[in-house]
C-alpha cells in the first residue's frame, strides 16, 4: 500500500515539494539577478508532458483532489459537483480560466508589441490554442483595473523583468475550476507566473492565491518546447445548443453525501479516500508518516478554513466613480447601490438613484457625463439605497412639457413607497402593471421586465438593446447572497426566474465572456457567465434546503447542516438567505 501511495504521489504531485523549495530559491534569485537584456520568448511553444502527462492530457479521474490545498468550502463544492453540468446551454462553451488552462494539452504563441519610436516593449501577446484564448501581458507600468470592472477567463495581466525571469501578475479572473473533477476556483483569484527560458525549453511556474477556496498558494509548473514549425490547429466554432431538453432551472448536482463517483480516484489507485481529500496537508512529505502510522483523520467540517471571509464588499459611500460599461451606458459606483446612466442627444435616462445622502454627488457625476436634461428615472425596486435620490434627480431634470423628470417603476414599487410614508416627491408616479414595458430613447430601445417574487414583488430589470447592457437591480449582485424581502413579496423561485430571463437575453461575445454586460445592484460589472454562476448557486442551495425540508428538518437543523458551506467564503453570512429560502419553501410545501 505504501509503495503504491508513493508511486501515485510521484505521478500526480511530484512537482509540489520541489516547487515549494524552488519558489524560495526563485524569490532569492529575483532579488539578486542583475538587470540585463530581456530574454526573448517569441515563438510557438508546445507542451512537454512527462511525469504529469496522465493528469494534463487524458485528464483527471473523477474524485481526484490530490495536490490542491483545498479548504472545506472547496471540498463541499467538489463532492457535490456533477460533471454533466457542462451540458447546460450556457456552460457548453465555457473555456478554462488562467490558473487552469496551462495544465491541459496546450500550444501557444508569444510575440511582443513595441513602441515604434523607442522600440521598448509595450506588451507581450499570447494566443493559446486550447479554447482559442487571447491574452495581453502589459509591460508599460499601467495599473490593474478597478475592482468593479468586468472579469475575463484570462484576466488582466501586467509583467516585469527580474533578470532573465519574466514575472506576471494577473487579477480580474472569472470563476472556473482548478480540476475538471470539480475543484472550484473563485473570481477573487490572483495568479503570479514566472517564465524562465533555457534554450528551446520554457519553464512556466504558476502560484495561485484564492482566498475563497484555497488554504495556501497552489503551485504548479509546466514545461514547453519551442516548435520549429507552427501547428496551431485546434480551431473550432462553439455554439451552445439544447442537446437534452430540460427545465432551465434544473442544475445538475449531487446532494451532500450522495455523489456515487466521489471515491473513483481513490479506489482506482488503492488510496485512502481521506488522504485524497486532505488538501494542503497531503502535499508535504511528513504526511507519508501519518499514512504509514494510520494516524491521519478525515478533513474536519469546522470553521478552521473560514477564519477570514474575503468576499467583496459593496463600494464604500464617498466619492462617486464613473465606469463606462459600453455603448451609451455608464455605471456610477459608490452611491450605496449602483446607478446606471444612459446618455445621448435626447437627454439622460437614469436607472436607480442611490442612497439619499449621496444624491448631490450622484447628480454631479451625471453632469460630468452629460449636460443634457434628465428625462427618465427608472426604479428597479423600492429599497432606499436604490431610490433615495429620486426627488433630487427628478427635480434636476425635466420632461418635454416642463415637469420634473418622470420616475418609472412597477405599480408594486409605488405601493411600497407610499405605505412606508416616504415623501410623494420620491414616488414613481409613472407606473405599469404588465410584465414588460418599452420605449425608445437616445437611439435605442429600452425594455423593462417585471419579475415578481424575487428580491421583492416589484422587481424590474432594464435592457438597453443597442448598448447591449442589462441593469439588474438586486436580482443580481456580486457581493452577497440574494436578499429575499419576504415582507415585500420576495421569493426564491422568482429570483431564479428573473435570472433565467436575463440568461435568455444575454449573449456572450466569445466563449462565454463579454457581449451583453450586466450592471448588478451591488458589485462589479458582469456578463452571462457571471449571471449563470449566481443562478446555479441559488438553484443548488434551494434544492438542498428543499431536500432537508422533505426529510422533516427544522430551520435550526438546516442551518446547522450548512447548506451554503461551499459559497460562504465568497458571499458571507448566509443566515438571512437560508432563513428566507426555508420559510418560502416550507410555506409552499
Amino acid at each position: 500500500m505504501t509503495a503504491r501511495i508513493s508511486s501515485i504521489r510521484r505521478k500526480t504531485r511530484a512537482h509540489r515539494a520541489p516547487l515549494q523549495w524552488a519558489a524560495c530559491v526563485l524569490l532569492v534569485l529575483l532579488g539578486t539577478l542583475p538587470a540585463s537584456a530581456q530574454m526573448s520568448f517569441a515563438g510557438e511553444w508546445a507542451g512537454r508532458y512527462h511525469e504529469d502527462q496522465g493528469d494534463r492530457v487524458p485528464g483527471d479521474v473523477q474524485g481526484d483532489f490530490t495536490g490542491v490545498p483545498l479548504n472545506d468550502a472547496a471540498r463541499r463544492y467538489a463532492e457535490t459537483f456533477d460533471v454533466t453540468r457542462v451540458t447546460l446551454l450556457e456552460h457548453q462553451c465555457q473555456p478554462y480560466n488562467l490558473p487552469h488552462i496551462y495544465r491541459g494539452p496546450l500550444q501557444f504563441r508569444i510575440w511582443d508589441e513595441k513602441d515604434p519610436a523607442t522600440q521598448e516593449i509595450i506588451a507581450y501577446r499570447q494566443y493559446l490554442g486550447t479554447y482559442q484564448q487571447w491574452r495581453t501581458i502589459w509591460m508599460d507600468g499601467r495599473p490593474h483595473p478597478p475592482e468593479y470592472a468586468p472579469h475575463t477567463f484570462m484576466g488582466f495581466s501586467t509583467g516585469e523583468w527580474h533578470g532573465d525571469i519574466l514575472t506576471v501578475t494577473t487579477t480580474h479572473i472569472k470563476k472556473e475550476f482548478y480540476r475538471r473533477s470539480g475543484i472550484p476556483s473563485s473570481d477573487l483569484t490572483t495568479v503570479v507566473e514566472h517564465y524562465i527560458r533555457h534554450g528551446n525549453l520554457l519553464s512556466h511556474i504558476t502560484m495561485t492565491t484564492d482566498p475563497v477556496y484555497l488554504t495556501e498558494p497552489y503551485v504548479t509548473s509546466e514545461e514547453f518546447v519551442l516548435m520549429e514549425r507552427g501547428n496551431q490547429n485546434w480551431l473550432y466554432n462553439c455554439e451552445y445548443a439544447m442537446e437534452i431538453p430540460k427545465p432551465k432551472n434544473q442544475v445538475p448536482h449531487f446532494l451532500p453525501g450522495k455523489n456515487p463517483f466521489i471515491k473513483d480516484f481513490a479506489n482506482k489507485f488503492g488510496l485512502p479516500f481521506d488522504a485524497v481529500f486532505a488538501g494542503a496537508d497531503a502535499t508535504y512529505p511528513e504526511f507519508m508518516t501519518k499514512i504509514e502510522a494510520g494516524s491521519f483523520a478525515a478533513p474536519s467540517r469546522t470553521a478552521r478554513d473560514a477564519g477570514a471571509r474575503p468576499q467583496p464588499q459593496p463600494a464604500a459611500q464617498g466619492e462617486i466613480k464613473i465606469f463606462h460599461v459600453q455603448g451609451n451606458v455608464y455605471m456610477l459606483v459608490g452611491a450605496g447601490a449602483n446607478v446606471a446612466v444612459q446618455i445621448g442627444d435626447e437627454g439622460v435616462v437614469v436607472v436607480d438613484t442611490g442612497a439619499a445622502q449621496m444624491r448631490e454627488k450622484v447628480l454631479a457625476a451625471m453632469r460630468q457625463l452629460s449636460t443634457k436634461p434628465i428625462r427618465w428615472i427608472i426604479n428597479t425596486h423600492a429599497d432606499p439605497d436604490h431610490t433615495g435620490g429620486n426627488e433630487t434627480i427628478s427635480q434636476a431634470g425635466t420632461t418635454v412639457n416642463g415637469n420634473p423628470a418622470a420616475i418609472v417603476a412597477h405599480e408594486k414599487v409605488l405601493a411600497h413607497m407610499s405605505q412606508s410614508s416616504r415623501p410623494s416627491t420620491e414616488w414613481p408616479l409613472n407606473t405599469f402593471f404588465e410584465d414588460t414595458r418599452d420605449f425608445y430613447f437616445n437611439g435605442e430601445a429600452i425594455f423593462l421586465y417585471h419579475f415578481p417574487s424575487g428580491h421583492s414583488d416589484g422587481d424590474v430589470f432594464v435592457y438597453f438593446r443597442s448598448s447591449d447592457v442589462l441593469v439588474a437591480g438586486d436580482l443580481f449582485v456580486t457581493t452577497t447572497y440574494p436578499v429575499i424581502d419576504a415582507k415585500a413579496g420576495g421569493g426564491v423561485d422568482g429570483f431564479i426566474a428573473g435570472l433565467n430571463k436575463m440568461l435568455d437575453i444575454a449573449v456572450p461575445k466569445y466563449l462565454q465572456e463579454g457581449g451583453t454586460y450586466v450592471i448588478p445592484g451591488h458589485g462589479r460589472v458582469g456578463d452571462e457567465a457571471d449571471i449563470l454562476e449566481y443562478r446555479d448557486m441559488i438553484v443548488i442551495i434551494r434544492d438542498r434546503i428543499q431536500d432537508m425540508i422533505k426529510r422533516g428538518m427544522t430551520l435550526d437543523q438546516v442551518k446547522a447542516a450548512q447548506p451554503t458551506l461551499d459559497y460562504d467564503t465568497r458571499y458571507g453570512d448566509p443566515t438571512a438567505f437560508v432563513e428566507a429560502v426555508y420559510r418560502d419553501l416550507a410555506q409552499k410545501r
